[in-house]
């Protein structure tokens, strides 16, 4: 019965996410070329003894200022975008006791720079900074005693360079919180069809992710502790391609106007404890069937290396996901 309500109470929210987005923004005004997109899917697990049933990930940005179609669509070589974004992350387990642990939540105020590069290229400059965290109180290696409790403090002391996190992790509340900041860059190759709407994209991103102690980088509130930060490790470096193809004649059963896209990221991290793989892959193909609906998507990953969910990034492994997606960047009309 908890699972049905939870598993409604996902596709109630990533559905009201994507109709927010569709409906406030009159018509997909509010784009956001850099982006983590709204979504939902099925997924295999990193952990045997943890089997996932799904990840939620209904992401919104709330718009301050954004003149970005705007800007395009009038033959301008500048745009920006001013935004708070949340972007929770929830993962439903197969267990009946605790289907839902460990949310990710994060809250990062951010801006968007888009310069226009000969005629119909793109390049995009990207700052989000905010706060990271899952909302837990109990200690990150241990079931039985509260985060920053003396007992908690005495396991952090034994941990050493061999010591398995993945083995002792506290699964059911351990705690996980810093403060982020993320810098992107964006180079978009754009082929224009005859109304100026790009049907081709080569897409190249590169970033940085920085876990700091004070929020926004001045307020002393909402970071890391000083245990923490070397098992997190300060920095991950951020690289991407992806391509982008719309259909001008009917293929199979798609209409002219679909598209697909393939997608590579690559993340390391830097400085984290020496049982956690830095590397992370992840390798997508995403089909845009609905000509009219632009946004709307379904797609299927292959990931290998270390999780993305909060403290669980000290597991590695192979994952695979399907699911169904809401892109923030669709195509539209970038005048000469």
């Amino acid at each position: 019965m908890l699972k049905s309500i939870i598993i409604s109470a996902a596709l109630l929210l990533f559905c009201t996410t994507l109709f927010a987005q569709s409906e406030n923004f009159g018509g997909f005004k509010q784009v956001y070329p850099i982006a983590d997109d709204p979504s939902i899917g099925f997924m295999s697990s990193y952990i045997k003894s943890e089997p996932i049933l799904f990840e939620a990930n209904p992401i919104v940005r709330f718009s301050i200022y954004n003149n970005i179609v705007k800007k395009l669509n009038d033959g301008k070589n500048r745009a920006q975008a001013y935004y708070i974004a949340a972007k929770p992350q929830w993962r439903m387990y197969t267990e009946n006791s605790l289907p839902v642990k460990m949310p990710s939540f994060k809250v990062l105020i951010g801006t968007q720079q888009v310069f226009r590069c000969h005629d119909s290229n793109l390049l995009i400059l990207s700052l989000e900074s905010g706060h990271y965290s899952n909302g837990q109180s109990g200690c990150a290696f241990s079931e039985k005693y509260d985060d920053a409790s003396p007992q908690c403090d005495s396991i952090y002391a034994t941990i050493n360079d061999k010591t398995n996190l993945t083995a002792i992790l506290n699964r059911k509340n351990g705690n996980f919180s810093t403060d982020i900041t993320e810098i992107y860059g964006n180079y978009r190759f754009n082929k224009l069809d005859a109304n100026y709407i790009p049907c081709r994209t080569h897409s190249i991103l590169a970033g940085l992710t920085i876990y700091h102690d004070n929020f926004l980088g001045l307020l002393p509130f909402g970071g890391y502790s000083d245990a923490d930060i070397k098992i997190y490790g300060r920095l991950r470096f951020h690289v991407g391609y992806e391509y982008i193809h719309t259909l001008k004649k009917k293929c199979l059963f798609l209409k002219d106007g679909a598209r697909y896209s393939l997608l590579e990221k690559c993340e390391i991290i830097q400085g984290a404890h020496p049982s956690v793989n830095p590397f992370r892959s992840v390798t997508t193909a995403s089909l845009f069937p609905f000509s009219g609906s632009k946004e709307f998507g379904f797609f299927a990953s292959f990931i290998t290396g270390h999780d993305n969910y909060n403290y669980r990034f000290v597991d590695s492994g192979v994952m695979g996901v399907v699911g169904i997606s809401f892109i923030s960047f669709p195509p539209f009309t970038i005048k000469k």
